[in-house]
């Protein structure tokens, strides 16, 4: 078995986190500009710093789709040990709800690099690709949610003596499912707890994405590595 790359696949996910997180805010994205500033303040948040650190961070940014993408595939690993020979339908959805979570975020963060990479440009339209960057990158949350949703029920549908994940994660993916759900709200607010620097359309669902990540990277590792114990006893008892 190719337990090696599977924990590379898990370790993506905490590489994601590390560096997603700091990079936010050295370009000044953790809290963003407010949804109710005018385009002319947008415009000067990008100009405020050297182009080169918003080029930059939105650059390794848009790289973090692979990265997301192999967290999500360890993770359907995982849940194809809980299927057995049942039909890969938790597996499956969970791969795909991966592939379109961290495809959008790749074109969410994009569009900061557009921004930065012409600071001169009118307002208007630095404004018009930062409000279509933060809608999309926090606004799009039912990849996210269906993941958190498919991870849950396939932990609380594992009957085995051994389970692959303990049933204490089921309820912590179920939480985060529904913590992420405010943030699809975004589009309707430009102030308050709702808006894209609010509580609820921020703070919340941004760190308990960030802490989701990393405890899910522990507890695949953690599966992994006894998979990996389990198969090297049988391996010198049947020799």
């Amino acid at each position: 078995m190719n337990y090696r790359y599977q924990q590379l696949c898990a370790l993506a996910g905490v590489a994601l986190v590390l560096l997603v997180f700091p990079l936010l805010i050295i370009m000044g994205f953790f809290p963003p500009p407010s949804p109710a500033e005018g385009s002319a303040a947008i415009a000067a948040h990008y100009q405020s710093k050297s182009s080169w650190i918003f080029l930059l961070g939105g650059a390794v940014c848009v790289q973090m789709s692979a990265p997301g993408v192999m967290w999500s595939a360890a993770i359907s690993v995982q849940l194809r040990h809980i299927e057995k020979n049942e039909p890969p339908i938790f597996s499956l959805t969970n791969i795909a709800c991966g592939v379109v979570a961290f495809s959008v975020f790749t074109f969410a963060c994009a569009g900061w690099v557009i921004c930065a990479f012409r600071p001169e440009r009118a307002p208007e339209i630095i404004q018009t690709m930062n409000d279509w960057s933060f809608i999309v990158f926090l606004g799009t949350v039912t990849p996210l949610m269906g993941q958190a949703v498919t991870i849950g029920l396939a932990i609380f549908s594992d009957r085995s003596d051994k389970p692959v994940f303990p049933r204490w994660a089921g309820f912590m993916n179920c939480w985060a499912a529904l913590i992420f759900l405010p943030a699809g709200l975004i589009p309707f607010f430009k102030t308050g707890p709702f808006a894209w620097h609010g509580f609820f359309g921020l703070w919340l669902p941004v760190l308990v994405f960030g802490g989701w990540m990393l405890v899910m990277s522990i507890l695949v590792l953690r599966a992994i590595s006894k998979q990996k114990i389990s198969a090297d006893l049988t391996t010198q008892l049947a020799d």
